[in-house]
């Protein structure tokens, strides 16, 4: 039984990896119009983001191998590691993807900042409307 649950839940994820996709891209398009910029179509914002995504990854990965051996030699334990290579990440996320979304977009430095932080914030939105969602909903469960 546990095996046929199991496979289910991977076909459900598999299923679930295009409509993320879509909706990634989607408020990358939409980011786009509100900034101003001209709205990419899906191919050309879904290359843009995976440029971005794996320029970041790489980043990231150098940054956390280099803050775990500063740590390392510094006598820290490695829940601080993850704590600095975490509150480094986003600006060095901001960099690289305002960097990269101006550079492909023939924009200025400042229209791919803007272009960031306007992605960030209809994300931010999406998941404190999904909290607000699952809190309601934990709250009449546990007092309904």
């Amino acid at each position: 039984m546990n095996a046929v649950a199991f496979l289910c839940c991977c076909f459900v994820v598999l299923l679930m990896v295009p409509v993320a996709l879509f909706l990634l891209t989607f408020i990358y398009r939409w980011s786009c119009v509100l900034c101003g910029l001209p709205k990419p179509t899906v191919l050309v914002a879904s290359g843009i983001m995976f440029v971005a995504w794996l320029s970041l990854v790489m980043a990231v990965a150098v940054l956390e191998t280099v803050v775990h051996e500063a740590c390392a030699w510094a006598g820290l334990p490695q829940w601080e590691a993850r704590i600095i290579v975490s509150l480094l990440a986003l600006p060095l996320d901001l960099l690289i993807s305002a960097g990269i979304e101006s550079g492909l977009m023939g924009a200025r430095f400042g229209k791919g900042v803007e272009l960031w932080y306007t992605q960030r914030l209809i994300l931010l939105s999406i998941l404190a409307a999904i909290g607000l969602v699952v809190g309601i909903v934990l709250l009449i469960r546990q007092f309904g």
